[in-house]
């Protein structure tokens, strides 16, 4: 049973929501990869986790606009548990509904082990920053330089008294890639990600990387403004990430 649906959805995306839900809690496979994108198929395979399943039911279909809908589903294991995927579809060549993409619900970002210090250490007071929620970047004690990503000796006046200054998390999107790949375990579910290169006025235009979150379905676009919120860890295995957020006048 579809609980909300826009009365703008068509009735044969519908059909073909019912039949794929119910393809993917019988484990059906080659069915539910059979309505993917042919170009997403391998990267989708590695974007939800599902355990054995026993019914489900869609919650919501949405009209995003552009030829664009998301689904909400909410899939029952036996024991009558439950997890939540959003679907993303349109209108392929042939006519048919494919799948473009594929994450759980609620739409959180991973936290990925491999981050904190380096091993030589150089970078440790950038990670102490963010545990004091502050965005700290390296600077010369001599030419005032602003300095991205930690060095020994200053680039531009080969001083070697680097400090480290709390900068205001704001600037503007220089470049930024979509990441369909699950490069890591923790990755799994949240594809795909937007990471962006984000230009630091208060820093001389130093940039720096990050998540861009809400980014699904969005197309960034190169100078739009953004701004960073220092996020701490659910535990300490973890250390904390800048997440960008696109300003609201700029949406």
């Amino acid at each position: 049973m579809t609980q909300d649906v826009d009365a703008t959805v068509p009735e044969d995306l519908l059909n073909t929501l019912r039949r794929h839900v119910n393809a993917t809690a019988a484990g059906d496979n080659r069915t539910v990869l059979a309505d993917f994108l042919p170009d997403r198929i391998g990267q989708l395979v590695g974007s939800a986790k599902v355990p054995r399943l026993e019914r489900a039911e869609i919650q919501s279909v949405r009209d995003l606009g552009g030829g664009y809908f998301d689904a909400v589903t909410r899939y029952f294991e036996p024991n009558e548990s439950w997890l939540e995927l959003r679907s993303r579809w349109v209108r392929f060549t042939d006519g048919t509904w494919r799948t473009h993409s594929v994450r759980n619900v609620p739409d959180t970002a991973p936290w990925i082990s491999p981050t904190g210090p380096a091993e030589d250490g150089l970078d440790t007071p950038h990670w102490e920053g963010l545990r004091a929620g502050e965005l700290r970047l390296q600077r010369c004690a001599s030419c005032a330089a602003w300095v991205w990503s930690p060095r020994p000796m200053c680039p531009h006046c080969h001083g070697f008294e680097m400090v480290w200054e709390a900068v205001d998390p704001v600037g503007t999107i220089y470049s930024w890639t979509r990441t369909w790949q699950p490069f890591t375990v923790e990755a799994s579910g949240h594809l795909p990600y937007v990471v962006v290169l984000v230009e630091l006025p208060a820093a001389d235009g130093r940039r720096v990387l990050g998540i861009l979150q809400h980014a699904d379905g969005i197309t960034p676009r190169i100078g739009t403004r953004v701004h960073g919120v220092v996020e701490q860890p659910p535990t300490n295995d973890y250390w904390p990430l800048v997440r960008w957020h696109v300003d609201e006048e700029a949406k």
